[in-house]
């Protein structure tokens, strides 16, 4: 489903080029849940930006299924991003002009869904992630476990085929955190293919897990 083949990424800071990823290999298969564990500032959030079409690679290639994609012009990118790719931010990055409802459902609007259907797909979400009572609050009062949790719904609106996850048990609560895992189980029982980044090994997530690749400065281990 997934090949990054000898991937390098750097970025400008001042006039220091920064080496985030060093020559990085990866094949993922679909269907999998892959966890990339490592330290903050190893790698894991830039090499999931890189596979969802977030950043460029300085060097390397990318394909996604039987076509490479590394050089594909952005607005294809984004187009293939809203089709098959459902991204859960470490920063949420929800609006705070719109209510949860609104936030969760946006990948829909430049597929042309309609307000109705938007929201009834939206409110589905919100009851399995016990937020539907926050259905109509603006993003910005909700709690931070609860931002994370409507971080999530919203990855999963467009019900893509590849969920890419920075760090997606931070800021919840330990009595939702087993919701959260259930909802990645289901997922994968439908054959979806996960990759999630933690800072260490995430130990809940149990059976689930088919693979967990190491990251430390910019490397697989």
């Amino acid at each position: 489903m997934i090949k990054v083949e000898n991937v390098t990424k750097y970025y400008k800071s001042g006039k220091v080029n920064v080496r985030a990823l060093n020559n990085v290999s990866l094949e993922i298969k679909e269907g999998e849940l892959v966890l990339l564990s490592g330290p903050s500032g190893s790698g894991k959030t830039t090499l999931l930006n890189v596979i969802g079409f977030l950043t460029r690679i300085t060097k390397g290639r990318l394909w996604l299924g039987d076509e490479e994609v590394s050089h594909f012009p952005d607005h294809f990118l984004s187009a293939l991003r809203r089709e098959k790719i459902g991204f859960i931010f470490q920063q949420f990055n929800l609006l705070s002009g719109y209510t949860t409802w609104e936030n969760v459902s946006l990948p829909l609007v430049p597929m042309g869904v309609s307000e109705k259907v938007r929201r009834t797909r939206a409110m589905k979400l919100l009851e399995e992630l016990n937020l539907e009572t926050r259905a109509d609050f603006m993003a910005n009062e909700l709690s931070g476990g609860e931002q994370q949790r409507a971080a999530i719904a919203r990855a999963l609106i467009n019900d893509p085929g590849i969920i890419l996850a920075d760090e997606p048990l931070s800021n919840i609560d330990a009595a939702h955190v087993e919701i959260v895992i259930d909802i990645l189980g289901k997922l994968k029982k439908r054959g979806k293919t996960i990759i999630a980044s933690f800072h260490h090994l995430q130990t809940k997530m149990g059976k689930l897990v088919d693979r967990t690749v190491y990251f430390e400065s910019g490397k697989i281990c």
